[in-house]
C-alpha cells in the first residue's frame, strides 16, 4: 500500500513538474533586439527633438533571431504639428556630459522628420544639451530625461507585455516558431499624457503580436495578437 501511494506521489510530482516547466513565463529581455530605455527631449512652440538611446540588433533585420547587439543613440527632430521644416539641411551639436559630438541630420520627407543614429547611449543621470541649426534659425536647449518622469519603467512595461502576451508567445515556442522583441517610444502629440511603451513581437515565420502600454498608468491601451 505505502509503494502504492509512493509511486502516485511521484507520479503526481513529475506531471507537476512537467506543466510547470510548460507553462512557465518566456523572459522577453532575452529575446531584445531594439530597447530605448532613455529619452531625453527638448521643445519649443514650434519644434520638439529628441535623443532615444539603447541598444539595438547590430545588423537590423526583423527575421525572428536575435544577434549581436549595438549601443544607438537616435537624434530626431521635427515640427511639434508634424508639418514640413522649410529646409534641407539641418545641422547638429550634441553634448553629453563632456563628450561633444557634432554633425548632420537626415531628412525624411515621409514623416517630415530630420534624424540621425549617432551610435552613442547616455545614462540616467547624463547631462544632454542639444544645438540644431537649420535655414536661418537655431534650436539650442538643454534636454530632460523624460523617461525618468514615467511611473512604469522599460522593466515594469516588458512584464505587463510578458503578461498580456503570454499565451501567443507559448504558441509561438510551441510551434518551434523563434521570434524577436522590440521595445520603442510613442508620443501622441494630441494628448497631455502623452506617451506610451510599444512592444512588438516578430516571429521567424513573419507572424507579429504587438501592444501599447500607457507609461503613466500602465494601462494597456491597444494590442494587436
Amino acid at each position: 500500500m505505502k509503494k502504492k501511494i509512493l509511486c502516485f506521489a511521484l507520479l503526481a510530482l513529475s506531471i507537476f513538474s512537467f506543466t510547470a516547466c510548460k507553462t512557465q513565463k518566456i523572459n522577453l529581455c532575452d529575446h531584445l533586439i531594439e530597447e530605448r530605455y532613455n529619452l531625453f527631449t527638448a521643445e519649443d512652440d514650434t519644434y520638439c527633438a529628441t535623443y532615444s538611446s539603447g541598444m539595438r540588433e547590430k545588423d537590423y533585420a526583423l527575421d525572428g533571431v536575435k544577434n549581436e547587439m549595438v549601443d544607438f543613440g537616435v537624434i530626431t527632430f521635427s515640427r511639434i504639428d508634424r508639418q514640413k521644416i522649410k529646409a534641407d539641411n539641418c545641422n547638429y551639436i550634441i553634448t553629453i556630459d563632456d563628450e561633444v559630438l557634432q554633425g548632420q541630420l537626415t531628412k525624411f520627407e515621409d514623416d517630415n522628420t530630420f534624424s540621425v543614429d549617432i551610435g552613442k547611449k547616455a545614462n540616467q543621470d547624463s547631462s544632454v544639451s542639444i544645438q540644431l541649426n537649420f535655414a536661418d534659425i537655431t534650436f539650442d536647449k538643454t534636454m530632460k530625461n523624460t523617461t525618468g518622469e514615467f511611473s512604469v519603467d522599460k522593466d515594469a512595461a516588458l512584464s505587463i507585455a510578458g503578461n498580456e502576451l503570454d499565451e501567443q508567445i507559448q504558441n509561438f515556442q510551441k510551434n518551434k516558431n523563434d521570434f524577436e522583441v522590440l521595445m520603442k517610444i510613442v508620443r501622441d502629440y494630441s494628448s497631455e499624457t502623452n506617451y506610451y511603451w510599444y512592444v512588438g513581437v516578430v516571429g521567424k515565420d513573419g507572424s507579429t503580436l504587438g501592444i501599447l502600454i500607457d507609461a503613466n498608468s500602465g494601462d494597456v491601451i491597444a494590442k494587436k495578437v
